[in-house]
């Protein structure tokens, strides 16, 4: 697998995780909620730029 591969599937999963948390945050702690917004803002300034991580979302 290529780096750009590798790197495109650690995005997918940080937005599952983000998404699945947003969905049903009662169903997390508030420390994976925190985290879920942090990883949020990482995709963000990512692919500010390039844009397609966000669209899913």
């Amino acid at each position: 697998m290529g780096q750009k591969a590798a790197r495109r599937e650690k995005l997918a999963a940080i937005r599952d995780r983000v998404w699945a948390i947003i969905v049903a945050p009662e169903a997390h702690s508030l420390m994976s909620r925190e985290r879920a917004l942090d990883s949020l803002g990482y995709l963000w300034e990512i692919e500010k730029d390039g844009g397609s991580a966000l669209m899913v979302l």
